[in-house]
C-alpha cells in the first residue's frame, strides 16, 4: 500500500535538503518540519547541519528505517539516489527534480532509465517534475508550496499535472474557504499515475469529492476503467487543459476531421459519469460544494425578490438541458396566503423588490417541501436586509440539510457580507445566477450518469469481421466489408471494361450512378469523379468515357469505375446522414453520427459517442440536431437502426485496431428505407 505510506509516512528523508533559503530543497524541508510530527532526515553530502537537523552524506548511512524519499537533486543524480534508496528499503519516493522529457531528447532519455529501473523494483515513485504531496489528515506538506501558504483541511482530493496551477490554485482556495483531504501532484508520472490515485482515493473516507487538472494521458483505457469505478461513489470533478480543436488539416477522413482532440476525452469523462468544468472558477465551486448534496431531479425552483434576477435564472437554467419546476395548485395556494397580490407565485416566485427576511422565511419554508432544488436570488434594494436573509437561509439549510439549498447575492459590497457569512458556514453561495445553474446541472448529470446501463448495447449482437489490410480501402472492396458487418449499402458493381456496362446497368437499373474508385482518391467529389443522375444507357456510356478520360489524365493508376443504385430515386426529400468512426491516440475508437454529404465538414453538426453508448446516451441522442431529424424521416425505429449500425462500427473497430478511421457519408435515408452510398477505411 504505497500510496498509504507516501500520503501517511513514518519517516520522511529529504535528498537534496539545502542550507540556500532560496532552493527548492531548503523550502521542501521547511514545510516538512512546519507540518510533520513523525521522523525526519536530511540527506545532502556537503552539510554537516541543515534546518538544525543532522545532515547525511547519502540515505544508505541511516541506519534508521526510512518510509518516503523526497528527491530534490540534479536530473542526471536521480537514478542512483533511487538505487540508494531500493538498497536502504525505501517503499516510496516523490521526486521534486526536472529535467526529464519535459525537456526534450535528453530528458526523454533519463525517464526512459527511471522507468526501466522502476519495472523491476518494488519501490512506487511519484514524479518526477512534480511539485510533491500534501496531505491533511494526518499532516504533512512534502512540496516546495510557498510555507506561508493556508492550506485548510477539508474533504476534496486534489490531483494536478501541473505544479504550477496546482500551486496557485491552492493559494487561492483558502480566500474561498476551501480545504482538501490531499494535494497530489503527478508530473511526468513515471510510476504512480491519474488511475492510481483514483483507485486509492474512491476508497479513502476522508475524501467526499475528487478534482483533476489534466493535459493528456499515457494510459486512456487504464484511466477511463479507474474513473468509473471512482465515480460510483463520489463525485469526480475534471479540469482538462488543450481542449482547442489542433486536429491536423491533413486528415483525410470527413469523421477524423470532426472529430478533434479533445472529443474522445470529453466523451470518456461523459461516459464514466464525471462533471467537466472549463474554468478556474467553476473548478473552485465544485471544489466547495460538489460533496454537499445529491440532486437527482433536473426540475429547479428559483425564488427571488428581483424579476429580472428571475428570468436570467430561469435563461440559465435551461439553456443548461434542466427544466423549471412545476407548481402545484395547492403549493400556489399557500404561496397566495403568505405573498403580496402582486407577487408572481409560478415558477420563477418573485417576492418583490420589498421581501423582508420574513417572507424569505415562509416562502422557503413552503418551497422546501417540495423536495427540488432552489436557486434563491437576493438583489440589494434600500429596503431590503442581506445578512438577515443570509440567517433565515442558514436555518432553512440546518432544519432540511439534505435539500439542494444555493443561493445568488447579488451585488458588491452591500451583499459581501452575507456572502462569507453563508461561505463560513459551508452553504453554497454565488455572486451570478450562473455559478449556481452550474452546480446543479452537473450534480444532476453525475447523479444520473454514474450507474449508466447499457441494455440497448447488449441487446446488439454484431458481427465481427477480420480486416488485415494495411492500406487504405474505398469503393466496392470497403462496401464489401459493411455488408458482413450488417450495414444497409447500395446495389454496385466494378466496371471491369466498357463491354459489360450495359448488362450491369441493366441489372442495377436507372437511374444510376457511375464513380471513380482509387485508394489514392479519398474525396472523389472534389476532381470530378463522381457522375449522378444517369437515366439511361446513352447517358452512362458518356459518363463512362469521360470518367476513364479523367483517370488518364490525371493519372490515377490503380483506379477503377464503380456502377451503384441511385438511392434518391423515386423518393421525395430524401437526408444525407454521416455515420463514421475514428481511432484515438488515447481512448481509442469513438462513433460519429451527424448531417452528412460532400458539406458535413463545413456544416460541422455530428455527435460523437463512444462504442459501448449507454442507455443515458441513446436518450440524449433523441433530443439532438441529428437526432430529431432522422426520427422526423423515418421514426424511433429508424434511430435505434442508426444505434445499431453505431455499435456495429465501433465493434468492428475494436476488433481491428488497424482500422483509424471509417467514413460512411452518405447515409441517404428516404421513406423507410436506409442504404450507405459511399464508404471508406482509412488505416493506420
Amino acid at each position: 500500500m504505497s500510496i498509504e505510506k507516501i500520503l501517511n509516512p513514518e519517516s520522511i528523508v529529504v535528498i537534496g535538503a539545502s542550507r540556500n533559503p532560496n532552493k527548492v530543497g531548503s523550502a521542501i524541508l521547511k514545510n516538512i518540519r512546519s507540518t510533520y510530527g513523525g521522523k525526519i532526515f536530511v540527506v545532502n553530502p556537503f552539510a554537516d547541519k541543515i534546518q538544525e537537523i543532522k545532515s547525511y552524506k547519502s540515505i544508505t548511512n541511516i541506519k534508521e528505517k526510512v518510509d518516503v524519499a523526497v528527491i530534490s537533486i540534479p536530473a542526471d543524480e536521480v537514478l542512483q539516489a533511487l538505487k540508494d534508496c531500493e538498497k536502504k528499503k525505501v517503499e516510496a519516493a516523490i521526486i521534486i527534480s526536472a529535467g526529464f522529457k519535459e525537456i526534450g531528447k535528453a530528458g526523454s532519455k533519463r525517464e526512459a532509465e527511471l522507468r526501466a529501473f522502476l519495472k523491476n523494483s518494488k519501490m512506487r515513485v511519484i514524479g518526477p517534475n512534480c511539485l510533491g504531496v500534501i496531505s491533511l489528515d494526518p499532516p504533512v506538506n512534502m512540496t516546495f508550496v510557498d510555507p506561508n501558504t493556508k492550506i485548510f483541511k477539508g474533504t476534496t482530493a486534489f490531483i494536478s499535472q501541473s505544479g504550477a496551477l496546482l500551486s496557485a490554485i491552492v493559494d487561492d482556495a483558502s480566500e474561498s474557504d476551501i480545504g482538501f483531504s490531499k494535494i497530489i501532484s503527478v508530473g511526468n508520472a513515471v510510476d504512480i499515475d491519474e488511475a492510481d490515485l483514483l483507485d486509492y482515493l474512491r476508497e479513502d473516507e476522508k475524501t467526499k469529492s475528487i478534482v483533476l487538472y489534466l493535459e493528456g494521458l499515457n494510459n486512456g483505457e487504464k484511466f477511463l476503467r479507474s474513473l468509473k469505478e471512482a465515480t460510483k461513489k463520489k463525485p469526480v470533478i475534471i479540469l482538462k487543459g488543450g481542449r482547442s480543436n489542433k486536429t491536423s488539416s491533413a486528415v483525410m477522413s470527413h469523421t477524423g476531421s470532426l472529430a478533434g482532440d479533445y472529443k474522445a476525452y470529453e466523451l470518456a469523462f461523459e461516459k464514466a459519469g464525471a462533471i467537466t468544468v472549463s474554468n478556474v472558477d467553476d473548478l473552485f465551486n465544485f471544489m466547495r460544494d460538489a460533496s454537499k448534496f445529491d440532486i437527482k431531479t433536473d426540475e429547479v425552483i428559483v425564488a427571488t425578490n428581483a424579476g429580472g434576477g428571475g428570468v436570467i435564472t430561469s435563461d440559465h437554467i435551461n439553456e443548461k438541458g434542466l427544466k423549471m419546476a412545476q407548481i402545484s395548485d395547492k403549493t400556489v395556494l399557500d404561496l397566495s396566503k403568505i405573498l403580496p397580490p402582486e407577487s408572481n407565485l409560478h415558477n420563477p416566485i418573485d417576492m418583490l423588490g420589498d421581501a423582508s427576511p420574513d417572507r424569505y422565511k415562509n416562502t422557503l419554508e413552503v418551497l422546501a417541501e417540495l423536495k427540488k432544488p432552489i436557486i434563491v436570488v437576493f438583489s440589494p434594494q434600500e429596503m431590503s436586509m442581506p445578512i438577515e436573509t443570509a440567517k433565515v437561509i442558514y436555518n432553512i439549510h440546518t432544519k432540511k440539510p439534505s435539500l439542494p439549498l444555493l443561493s445568488v447575492f447579488l451585488g458588491g459590497t452591500n451583499v459581501e457580507k452575507a456572502r462569507r457569512f453563508l461561505v463560513e458556514r459551508a452553504l453554497p453561495v454565488y455572486e451570478y445566477p450562473n455559478e449556481a445553474v452550474d452546480i446543479i446541472s452537473g450534480l444532476h448529470f453525475y447523479y444520473s450518469h454514474r450507474n449508466s446501463t447499457y441494455y440497448r448495447y447488449d441487446r446488439e449482437k454484431a458481427k465481427i469481421t477480420s480486416f488485415k489490410s494495411k492500406v487504405n480501402t474505398f469503393g466496392m472492396d470497403a462496401k464489401l466489408i459493411f455488408d458482413k458487418i450488417g450495414i444497409n449499402t447500395v446495389n454496385g458493381a466494378v466496371i471491369s471494361e466498357e463491354a459489360s456496362l450495359k448488362r450491369t446497368a441493366e441489372k442495377i437499373g436507372y437511374q444510376c450512378v457511375l464513380k471513380i474508385s482509387s485508394k489514392m482518391v479519398a474525396h472523389k467529389n472534389k476532381i470530378g469523379g463522381v457522375i449522378t443522375n444517369i437515366k439511361n444507357y446513352n447517358e452512362l456510356e458518356k459518363a463512362f468515357k469521360g470518367l476513364s478520360q479523367k483517370i488518364r489524365d490525371e493519372k490515377i493508376n490503380d483506379a477503377k469505375l464503380e456502377l451503384y443504385e441511385d438511392a434518391t430515386k423515386g423518393k421525395t426529400n430524401p437526408v444525407e446522414i454521416l455515420l463514421g468512426g475514428h481511432r484515438d491516440a488515447v481512448f481509442g475508437p469513438m462513433i460519429a453520427l451527424g448531417i452528412g454529404g460532400v458539406h458535413a465538414n463545413e456544416i460541422d453538426e455530428v455527435e460523437f459517442v463512444l462504442p459501448q453508448i449507454s442507455d443515458q446516451k441513446i436518450k440524449e441522442l433523441k433530443n439532438t440536431k441529428v437526432g430529431k431529424l432522422i426520427v422526423s424521416v423515418g421514426g424511433h425505429q429508424m434511430l435505434d437502426t442508426f444505434i445499431a449500425y453505431a455499435i456495429r462500427l465501433g465493434k468492428f473497430m475494436e476488433a481491428n485496431k488497424n482500422v483509424k478511421d471509417i467514413d460512411l457519408n452518405p447515409v441517404v435515408i428516404s421513406e423507410n428505407r436506409t442504404v450507405a452510398v459511399d464508404f471508406k477505411i482509412f488505416v493506420e
